[in-house]
């Protein structure tokens, strides 16, 4: 892509170190991935300081969706206009606006300050993954492989450093800790990135563009999809209300309506067009269920071992972390390992199978009843091999699903997948929210039932809600398994 020689910010008389643009690349790449931890981690204390309902609380939830979205697919256009300085610099800005906005919400119950804050956090800070990734690029060739580490070690060093964060912030400053904390880092991301970034802006003649009226269409529409989502979890069984299917149909209709304008438009804001290749499309479907597990396991394990056995706040951090960590060593194994036998499906199996196995020795773990040796082992190696299990099979569609794509619509790729990876995110949780409360209540006692016999004639009684779905996921990780054996485009 071309570019005007004016920059947006005046550039630094030398070009900034290969050190100074790796720890740039890491201190944007991590704030939404900590951030989100801690929120996702502290959500029991948040709800509980802000006196705020589970329901009500989905609110928040949604607004950060909906923002998220809705800047994904706005991120070109501003970087195109901004230059990723400016950019980044203002992106902080509202993300520090929103943490404050979190960190002074009300403890009355209301959640309407809460979901403010939370929105403008997902304005702000929603769009550094793709950031991150397009800054790679902006590294000399040879220094490229380092940015790639670096990135890898930023999102999921900060997803694994989070619930142990959380817990400390939780223990010396409450829930607003958890906020506050993100005004801090906005900051200091803010000051270790200056100079580093690129500011140049591309020029008008290339610019995509949109008519803001149909962008307030589009966002009408990701607003219905993320509300529609977040009522997963407070419907009764079986109860799908008309409202609901109307939403939902709308919702998506609105977003095929805008995807088809987009597909005629000379410079489009997602160039649909260039991205209709079937390696990319698959690989968007593995995506996709691929982050379907990792919101799973994210909310199943921290719920099982808070709310169920009532480990402590910090016990359970340290666990989850446990999980985490691992997954960071096996990231960085696979990228070295796959550079040597790049055999994406022989790792996008292994991992799958790995997961099946982790989900069904974490049904096992049981309290004290069933013998705290066999409990305690069962717990260590499932949540070890959950956290070995997703790298080895999103890694591999990571590097796959991008192999074709021209460098034109490279960004527009990373923007469409970062789409289907909050959609996917947010899905998982509510779904398996709404499960776990469903079985918790014995409304869904047939389903329940089913998995509690089949945990018998495996040897351990099922009885927790957050066991059986383990369970669950143990077997529906099979159907995966055999897509992953049979399919032949990533090979």
């Amino acid at each position: 892509m071309s570019v005007v020689s004016a920059p947006a910010f005046p550039a630094p008389r030398e070009r900034p170190s290969t050190a100074a643009q790796l720890l740039a690349l890491a201190a944007v790449t991590s704030v939404e991935f900590l951030e989100n931890g801690l929120v996702l981690f502290g959500a029991g204390p948040i709800m509980a300081g802000a006196a705020v309902s589970a329901s009500a609380f989905a609110l928040v939830y949604a607004a950060y969706g909906a923002a998220a979205v809705f800047m994904l697919y706005k991120h070109q256009w501003l970087v195109e206009r901004l230059g990723y300085r400016r950019f980044v610099a203002l992106s902080l800005l509202v993300f520090g606006l929103g943490s404050a906005v979190c960190a002074t919400s009300p403890a009355d119950g209301s959640v309407l300050q809460l979901a403010l804050g939370r929105l403008l956090q997902g304005l702000g800070g929603s769009t550094f993954f793709v950031a991150g990734r397009m800054l790679i690029n902006e590294l000399p060739p040879e220094r490229r492989f380092q940015g790639l580490l670096t990135f890898v070690c930023a999102l999921l060093g900060g997803t694994a450093l989070a619930p142990l964060l959380a817990a400390a912030l939780l223990g010396l400053g409450g829930w607003r800790a958890l906020f506050w904390f993100g005004l801090v880092w906005a900051a200091l991301v803010g000051w270790s990135a200056r100079g580093c970034l690129p500011a140049q802006r591309s020029a008008p003649h290339e610019r995509s563009q949109e008519h803001w009226g149909w962008l307030l269409v589009v966002l009408a529409g990701v607003c219905g999809l993320q509300w529609v989502i977040q009522q997963i979890p407070v419907q009764q069984a079986g109860a799908l209300s008309g409202r609901w299917l109307a939403v939902a149909g709308v919702s998506t209709g609105v977003l095929s309506l805008f995807a088809w304008r987009q597909w005629g438009r000379e410079r489009p804001l997602i160039n649909y067009r260039g991205l209709v290749q079937q390696r990319y499309l698959v690989g968007l479907v593995f995506y996709a269920l691929g982050y379907f597990l990792a919101g799973a396991m994210g909310l199943l394990l921290p719920w099982m071992l808070h709310q169920e056995l009532g480990f402590s706040l910090l016990a359970t951090a340290l666990w989850t972390s446990l999980g985490l960590c691992s997954s960071v060593g096996m990231a960085l194994a696979h990228i070295f390992v796959a550079r040597r036998w790049p055999r994406h499906q022989g790792f996008m199996l292994s991992g799958v199978l790995l997961q099946a196995l982790a989900c069904l020795l974490l049904s096992q773990v049981q309290g004290g009843s069933q013998g705290p040796a066999w409990s305690v082992l069962a717990l260590c190696l499932g949540t070890v091999l959950s956290g070995l299990s997703l790298p080895l099979f999103i890694g591999p569609v990571a590097q796959g699903t991008f192999l074709e794509l021209p460098p034109a619509v490279f960004s527009h790729g990373y923007q469409v997948k970062n789409i289907v990876r909050q959609l996917s995110l947010s899905f998982s949780v509510a779904l398996l929210t709404g499960l776990l409360h469903q079985l918790g209540e014995g409304h869904l006692a047939r389903l329940g039932g089913a998995l509690q016999g089949l945990g018998a004639w495996l040897g351990t009684p099922v009885a927790q809600p957050a066991a059986c779905v383990f369970l669950l996921l143990a077997f529906l990780s099979l159907p995966l398994a055999l897509a992953v054996l049979l399919q032949r485009v990533f090979r």
